[in-house]
């Protein structure tokens, strides 16, 4: 039994560890690392993203998140109604080749793409862009100051053609990541989650 135990221990002592290395490998790349119930608060329009992703993509529990305030718009719009505030256009662009992508594309400036390996699996978010944020109950828009985020300690890292970023990714979880691009002033510029290839 003192054997069993000892071996229980050590394994767990070896995963810390591992997991220990890569939040400090993700570190040393410039990775902004959070805990799960962190990452967990995140939310764009004031939605959380946990409930964006549990829509995949299902139409009406979209709607429901993010309802079209429009008395004379009671559903889905096309491109060309768009000036209606809180409009949407939903196009689904893999219809004709077979590939299951969902886009919605929202007047105030969210837009949301999932996609499915094949018909009828669930659907997961692998694109959303924003024109807000809310991580760990600090709310930022496009063109507050980084310094806003006292919620967490974020790095920020030095990008290709002179850009600034902060990568946000959840612990264990290195293969997503939200983008936070700044401007030379440190300003927030662009909000941008993404699934790596």
């Amino acid at each position: 039994m003192k054997n069993k135990i000892i071996l229980l221990l050590s394994i767990l002592s070896i995963g810390l560890n591992v997991q220990a290395q890569l939040v400090q490998e993700a570190t040393q790349l410039g990775y902004t690392v959070v805990t799960e119930n962190i990452y967990n608060t995140i939310k764009f329009e004031d939605v959380l993203f946990t409930d964006i992703k549990a829509t995949h993509g299902d139409i009406d529990q979209m709607a429901n998140l993010f309802p079209i305030e429009d008395d004379e718009n009671t559903g889905p719009t096309t491109s060309i109604d768009l000036a209606q505030p809180n409009s949407v256009t939903i196009e689904e662009p893999g219809a004709i080749t077979g590939d299951v992508y969902r886009e919605f594309e929202y007047h105030n400036g969210l837009e949301v793409t999932f996609f499915g390996e094949n018909q009828g699996d669930d659907l997961e978010v692998i694109d959303l862009k924003s024109d807000n944020i809310t991580i760990n109950g600090i709310k930022l828009e496009i063109g507050d100051p980084i310094s806003n985020l006292t919620s967490i300690n974020y790095l920020i890292k030095n990008g290709a053609n002179n850009n600034k970023l902060v990568k946000v990714v959840q612990e264990g979880e290195y293969a997503v990541s939200l983008s936070l691009r700044l401007d030379s002033n440190n300003n927030l510029s662009e909000i941008h989650f993404y699934v790596n290839p």
